[in-house]
């Protein structure tokens, strides 16, 4: 059996999610190479994902600010969604998330797979 762990916001170590991206993400637990992991993300004020895709699924809980979430098959949706909104993301789904709210976003992602981010020229 594990040990219980406690680690406070402040303590986590965030960490650019790519190099030069605004985007940080401090791992919670898991393996980010193999899957599944969890993550906390966050999105500086007013920024716009690329499209991209991910291999695997994800699930996320919104915990700070505002989103928009498109797909391929919604891209001029502009619902906005608050904390404790929550997605699926099917893995190979184009998508892109845009911070649509004054500071900054945090999200809470779990993948059931590996983590990566595939562009979508």
């Amino acid at each position: 059996m594990s040990e219980k762990s406690l680690t406070a916001y402040e303590d986590l170590q965030f960490t650019p999610i790519a190099e030069g991206s605004p985007v940080d993400v401090a791992l919670l637990w898991g393996n980010p190479e193999t899957g599944p992991a969890a993550v906390l993300v966050r999105f500086p004020e007013g920024y716009e994902e690329p499209w991209h895709s991910h291999s695997s699924t994800y699930h996320s809980v919104l915990v700070k600010g505002e989103f928009q979430s498109r797909s391929q098959d919604d891209v001029d949706s502009t619902a906005v969604y608050g904390p404790g909104s929550y997605a699926i993301q099917p893995g190979g789904a184009a998508h892109r998330e845009v911070n649509a709210g004054q500071g900054e976003m945090l999200a809470f992602v779990y993948f059931e797979g590996p983590i990566d981010f595939v562009p979508v020229e």
